[in-house]
């Protein structure tokens, strides 16, 4: 063991005992050369911002929140380069208490005829639409019956349609193909909308004249739409429905109208059209244009007084990343008075209660060493070509709280030197200062850029980015507080000495009129008396240890409890218009799941139509997690064994045939509407062989899930019985792809993320401390309250109503850094004083635990104002940093004491008792009869010691 502890005396003698003496004389270069140092800071700032050339701020959603290597970004990559286009929903909502009442539907073909009116930048509906084949041919007679009284629906109003008419037509078979395709080729495409206005062709004064009736007879009967000849379903349009004995629908509670905005996935600039909080969706740039006009006339027309107990809701595709990217900034006044507020306190810490000795520069320069440091951060990661995400802009946060405790850290050694020190010249004393405060934020800090650096590990990209910037910042930030900010403090010394006004540097004070008081004198009394009379008794130690592990046990059954869940609703101010109408959404449409299709890629479709088939009879047996299964398959097979009397799957089609039938059947009235769901190789064209087949999509929709332990599996589950099916792809690709898997394939690796990042950043953190400390036993009491910590926060999490996601992912990642900070500062300082374990202890207390403190405190008075914010963003982060300070505090600066004080390590001996090879000058520096305060545990007073070779002296 002694020659274990002689190894460690001598490693400690080469590094840091090497490194206080490094710091002691860097604080006597800056001292003699302050504006020389506040030039090369100044200097370095912009050297690194000269790397903002090539900043680059990410807003692709696919490149901050999905892995890089995960199935779905490969899927829809996969996706946009095959399938070329797609669209984007805007919906309208109406409630009332029977919204199948003429007054209604009249109520809601004026809003529609005021939407599709619309424009924006000369840009219109028509400019902008989704468009789908036509193929009108059915004609709609006149009924004679009341049906809704009787409940007797005739099918005089017949559509001609092979499911509901009288008889047996389909015009695709049926018409001579010239003739067919003439009257196709008449119609054209038209654009994509669906609402049960389509029953009347939104012809507004057709619609002034209906009654009841004649809503409830073509609800009930009409299966192929009027507009685009289409087949269509329109009872997914109602909510809250009612139906009568017979199953005919007789009212409903309300009505959705939706307008499919063309995207051309080629086209998508996200640097365009993406938002500053990276939630945006693929868009063009008209598109977002009519958008916004949509929104603009939805607007006005919500503002309007509803009759009747109707109420208008609405939401355009680009409405979640307008609002929720606006929550995200629209707080920035309340982080500025933060800041101020932090500024203040430093200020009030810093200064002793004189106008003289009011420390405006120092504070100020300390909170603009943060600054500079997120510049810097900013320019060489830029420089790296690494992009900023939305998250980035609470790094300054983290910064601030590094900062500042820091700068607190510094004047507290400063503050501490004895009478004796600070006789000697402004230099000397500086580098005095320095010697220990320089070890003990470069410990804090290099931990602190290791646990980032590790972070930045993780396969999330905008985390990963994050974690670099902060890793960046931290550095920075170190560099800044040791230059930047001692420059400006040696330059208030001399000001002092010059007895001139912080404020008014030309007016000097008279010699006898300024007081000494210091809020530092006061904390260290207040400080000294707690811990002296409380704290550190044995009665109050035993109970702070139980006390201690206690709560850990407590927090821990939050931990299990601990669920990994997200809400995109959280993103949103409660009061927007977006809120009210997912709202009412889930009120009338609880059951109504996420959209989702199977991507099949080049297939034999000959040969694999029996594969497809049992796919599809599979995922209709799925009935736990998939709600509803509406695939161009069923629908072609149903056309092809009626029409043409073949038997799919049962006998195989010729390839000339299923070119020949799948042509047909895409323009049919059934089978137009999945044209969508298919790309070919060359042109499809009516009456002519369908050329081969690239991709295709077979669409169903899952069920409402409560959370991700629901919603996860049956992601997998889906996608491992398509990629175990027995589908030969030609290019090798078949999986399922639906918009919910971003967020889904975020939830599924977001705890695994946090919890792998959590413990390599602690042990790496703590392999770096051990380093750089070099005293196992500190280590390991330091490694007990980080860990302590982590465990108290992640259970607190749970228990104020938190959850496992990126935003608390983020927050945790960065309080690992703060949390080690407070219980590093105390240790460090623990090894370096002399006495008693009880002296030690306390010596370490009173020396550093204000500095700690206050650094703590500073960093919640930064936060404080987002408590006050609706945004979920900040009210996370200001409740995930209010428990790494508090908790983080109370093991630094109360257990951790404790524990030193029972079982703590010998203390290291100060340089001169090494015989370490000093130089004169600098010999003469620290001087060989320099005064040692010991902290006497039993009084509230100190002594000093002359005698530097007597084992019992303090070092500081």
């Amino acid at each position: 063991m002694c020659f274990g502890n002689g190894w460690l005396r001598f490693i400690r003698s080469k590094t840091s005992e090497k490194l206080e003496l490094c710091f002691y004389n860097y604080g006597i270069l800056v001292s003699n050369h302050p504006w020389k140092f506040v030039s090369l800071s100044l200097l370095l700032t912009l050297a690194c911002c000269t790397g903002l050339l090539n900043f680059h701020q990410e807003k692709n959603p696919m490149k901050l929140w999905i892995p890089p290597e995960s199935e779905f970004k490969r899927d829809t990559d996969w996706f946009m380069s095959g399938f070329g286009e797609g669209y984007r929903i805007q919906t309208v909502m109406l409630t009332a208490p029977d919204v199948l009442q003429p007054h209604v539907l009249q109520q809601l073909v004026k809003i529609r005829n005021q939407v599709v009116g619309s424009s924006q930048k000369n840009v219109t509906w028509e400019d902008v639409c989704f468009r789908v084949p036509v193929v009108q041919i059915n004609k709609r007679r006149r009924r004679s019956s009341n049906v809704y009284l009787t409940d007797d629906l005739e099918d005089e109003d017949s559509h001609l349609d092979v499911g509901g008419g009288l008889f047996d037509f389909e015009p695709s078979v049926h018409l001579p193909k010239t003739l067919f395709c003439t009257i196709v080729s008449s119609f054209s495409t038209g654009c994509y909308e669906h609402s049960i206005l389509e029953f009347w062709k939104y012809d507004e004064q057709e619609i002034e004249s209906i009654t009841k009736e004649d809503i409830i007879f073509a609800l009930n009967q009409t299966t192929i739409s009027p507009v685009l000849g289409l087949s269509m379903e329109y009872t997914h349009l109602l909510g809250g429905i009612v139906r009568n004995e017979s199953g005919i629908i007789v009212s409903a509670s309300s009505v959705l109208s939706q307008w499919m905005v063309h995207v051309n996935f080629s086209a998508v600039d996200m640097e365009l059209v993406g938002n500053d909080g990276g939630t945006a969706d693929w868009a063009t740039g008209q598109g977002m244009i009519w958008e916004q006009s949509f929104l603009d006339t939805m607007e006005n027309v919500s503002s309007m007084n509803t009759e009747n107990g109707t109420e208008v809701f609405y939401e355009a595709s680009r409405s979640f990343g307008d609002i929720s990217s606006a929550a995200m900034f629209q707080d920035i006044l309340k982080i500025a008075c933060g800041v101020f507020l932090t500024f203040f306190f430093v200020l009030f810490v810093l200064s002793k209660v004189s106008c003289l000795e009011a420390r405006v520069i120092p504070a100020a320069a300390g909170m603009a060493c943060v600054g500079l440091a997120f510049l810097s951060a900013c320019g060489l990661c830029s420089a790296l070509g690494i992009f900023y995400g939305p998250v980035h802009t609470s790094l300054p946060f983290l910064l601030m709280g590094i900062g500042v405790d820091d700068m607190f850290v510094i004047m507290a050694c400063r503050n501490h030197l004895t009478d004796k020190q600070k006789r000697n010249s402004l230099p000397v004393q500086i580098g005095l200062a320095l010697r220990h405060a320089g070890v003990s934020i470069t410990v804090t800090s290099f931990t602190d850029i290791v646990a980032s650096t590790i972070g930045g590990t993780t396969i999330l990209p905008a985390l990963e980015s994050f974690c670099l910037y902060a890793a960046a910042g931290v550095f920075f930030t170190f560099i800044y507080q040791a230059t930047f900010f001692v420059a400006f403090l040696v330059l208030d010394e001399h000001r002092i000495e010059k007895r001139r006004n912080p404020f008014i540097l030309c007016i000097t004070h008279k010699t006898t009129s300024e007081p000494h008081t210091s809020v530092k004198h006061y904390s260290m009394i207040i400080m000294n008396c707690i811990y002296s009379k409380m704290v550190l008794t044995k009665p109050f130690k035993v109970l702070i240890i139980i006390g201690t592990f206690c709560f850990c046990g407590f927090c821990m059954n939050g931990v299990f409890s601990l669920r990994q869940q997200f809400d995109p609703k959280w993103f949103l101010p409660s009061n927007s218009y977006l809120v009210q109408y997912l709202d009412a959404r889930d009120r009338y449409y609880a059951d109504s799941g996420q959209e989702a299709f199977i991507l099949l890629g080049q297939l034999n479709y000959t040969s694999e139509l029996k594969n497809i088939h049992k796919l599809v009879k599979n995922l209709r047996k799925q009935k736990d997690v998939v709600k509803d299964v509406n695939t161009w398959y069923e629908d072609f097979r149903r056309y092809v064994n009626h029409h043409f009397e073949k038997d799919v799957p049962n006998n195989e089609l010729s390839e000339e045939d299923f070119s020949l039938l799948i042509g047909k059947f895409l323009f049919s009235p059934k089978g137009g509407k999945f044209q969508k769901n298919f790309r070919f190789s060359g042109k499809l064209e009516c009456g002519e062989k369908a050329p081969p087949v690239t991709i295709s999509t077979l669409d169903f929709k899952f069920r409402l899930f409560s959370g991700p332990e629901e919603a996860i599996p049956a992601m997998n589950r889906i996608k491992d019985m398509v990629r175990n099916s027995n589908i030969s792809s030609g290019d090798g690709f078949k999986t399922v792809w639906s918009k919910a898997f971003a967020t889904w394939t975020t939830d599924e690796v977001i705890q695994h993320e946090l919890y792998r990042n959590l413990t390599l950043s602690v042990i790496c953190v703590m392999a770096t401390t051990t380093l750089l400390i070099l005293n196992i036993s500190a280590c390991f009491w330091i490694f007990i309250c980080v860990l302590l910590t982590l465990v108290d926060i992640c259970g607190m999490m749970f228990y104020w109503g938190l959850t496992v996601d990126i935003v608390s992912c983020i927050a945790l990642v960065l309080g690992v850094g703060l949390c080690i900070d407070y219980a590093a500062h105390v240790g460090q300082t623990f090894l370096y004083a002399q006495g008693s374990r009880h002296q030690r202890a306390l010596h370490s207390v009173n020396t550093i635990g204000a500095a700690v403190l206050n650094g703590g405190l500073s960093t919640l008075l930064a936060l404080s104002m987002l408590s006050l914010s609706d945004a979920y963003i900040f009210q996370a982060f200001f409740k995930i940093f209010f428990l790494v300070v508090t908790i983080g505090l109370f093991h630094g600066i109360v257990f951790l004491p404790v524990i030193l004080s029972l079982v703590g390590p010998d203390a290291h001996r100060s340089l001169l008792e090494h015989g370490l090879p000093v130089n004169d000058d600098e010999r003469h520096s620290v001087d060989k009869e320099e005064e040692m305060v010991c902290l006497n545990g039993d009084k509230n007073t100190t002594e000093v010691v002359k005698d530097s070779n007597k084992n019992n002296k303090c070092s500081y």
